[in-house]
């Protein structure tokens, strides 16, 4: 690519890492500061926040240091299997703890929908356990594919899982649009409606995950199968674009949430009121 280009694309992948972390940091402090957003319901959001944070982390690295080595604009300074793991894998860790969040997220839904009464007692600890198992698990994942190389087993094998990930997110929210659908719902039970809402706006926001991964998913696929080849100067913008594409991943949650969710608007506003303030005085 020509330099313009590359810079063009170091620019983006620049400006898509900082809104990421500041966008995530920011639901996570709304999260916590809000008494009626703090509740059980929503530990697993907080925890996709803090996973899509640490995804910011890593595409500032990848969007805009590596974009840089990638077009030649300075040279990288990691050799052997490091160099090949933060090529290859470092970029789909966090974004995979995404999926294995939001997968949890399904299954938590379609058991607040079937389960409600049951829903409402469930411990604190339950969700300390699920976020346990989210990090433990992507964890575990990472330190065996830093020591093994990468593979058709270990390929087919991500697959085999992500697939498997995305059959219980579509089974769940199918049941789920089924249940509220032909059920009997209570009309006028504010707790009901409240957990309507939430269940109505993580599906907006896995539907937007979900097709912004599919581009990358779709590409690696035809790539490893061998039977789709490019040129290679239309590879290198295709390869960019679609990094970009998938750590957007974790920007479109944020802007969702504010979308679909007023409380957390009011109090996204009142943060930067605060904020700005604060700046005047300090000028003052």
């Amino acid at each position: 690519m020509t330099p313009p280009e590359c810079i063009t694309w170091m620019t983006v992948g620049l400006a898509e890492s900082v809104a990421i972390v500041a966008l995530n940091l920011c639901t996570i402090i709304v999260f916590t500061r809000n008494r009626n957003l703090r509740k059980r319901s929503t530990y697993l959001m907080i925890n996709l926040a803090v996973t899509d944070m640490l995804v910011g982390g890593v595409a500032v690295f990848f969007l805009f240091y590596w974009f840089g080595v990638f077009c030649n604009v300075w040279r990288g300074h990691l050799n052997g299997h490091l160099k090949d793991y933060i090529e290859t894998r470092l970029p789909g860790v966090f974004p995979g703890m995404s999926l294995i969040n939001i997968t949890i997220i399904a299954l938590e839904r379609a058991y607040a929908t079937f389960r409600p009464f049951k829903h409402r007692v469930l411990k604190k600890r339950v969700y300390g356990l699920l976020i346990v198992f989210i990090w433990v698990s992507t964890a575990l994942g990472t330190s065996l594919n830093f020591k093994y190389p990468e593979g058709v087993v270990d390929l087919y094998f991500k697959i085999a899982l992500g697939s498997f990930e995305l059959l219980i997110i579509c089974v769940s929210y199918s049941s789920i649009v089924i249940k509220v659908r032909c059920g009997a719902q209570p009309k006028h039970h504010g707790a009901a409606s409240r957990e309507r809402k939430l269940t109505v706006t993580l599906l907006i926001v896995t539907v937007a995950s979900l097709l912004v991964f599919l581009p990358a998913i779709t590409f690696a696929l035809l790539i490893y199968s061998g039977k789709f080849k490019i040129p290679f100067q239309v590879g290198g913008r295709l390869y960019c674009a679609l990094y970009v594409f998938l750590f957007a991943n974790s920007l479109v949650n944020p802007i969702l949430y504010a979308i679909r969710m007023p409380e957390y608007r009011s109090t996204l506003a009142a943060l930067f009121r605060k904020c700005t303030v604060r700046n005047r005085e300090r000028r003052v």
